[in-house]
């Protein structure tokens, strides 16, 4: 992967003040500042990319994921009985019923689902993701 950015260190503010060094991004074909957080700089370069990543992230995909919780959250409100056997599931895992081994993962919601016969366009992550944030 090609980038044409970096984190670089700065010191921030005019020359009189000591502030500590700060990183901010800079684009590596013209030398131009493009991210340094409103003067103030990131404490390291790794939160300088991650915030030049978010503020340049593929919003697209965004919605797209958005998309894809709705109709998750439209499924389970639809299977409310298989959300309610998450739900127990969960439970007899938590107190330890089914051993200490057991844990309430995608496989287990996969093995849930499979079970019931119960054909989804998600995988069971994701099922797994929606549910626990409803």
């Amino acid at each position: 992967m090609d980038k044409t950015y970096k984190a670089v260190p700065y010191k921030p503010g005019n020359g009189e003040n000591t502030y500590e060094e700060r990183f901010c991004i800079v684009s590596t074909e013209t030398g131009e500042i493009l991210d340094d957080a409103q003067g103030y700089g990131y404490k390291t370069a790794q939160k300088a990319y991650a915030a030049w990543a978010y503020k340049n992230r593929d919003r697209k995909k965004d919605k797209e994921k958005q998309k894809k919780e709705r109709h998750i959250r439209k499924w389970l409100r639809e299977h409310g009985d298989f959300a309610e056997a998450m739900e127990d599931a969960a439970f007899e895992v938590e107190k330890g019923a089914l051993g200490p081994d057991e844990k309430f993962d995608a496989a287990k919601v996969r093995e849930m689902l499979q079970s019931a016969g119960i054909e989804v366009d998600f995988t069971a992550g994701e099922l797994l993701k929606v549910w626990k944030n409803t």
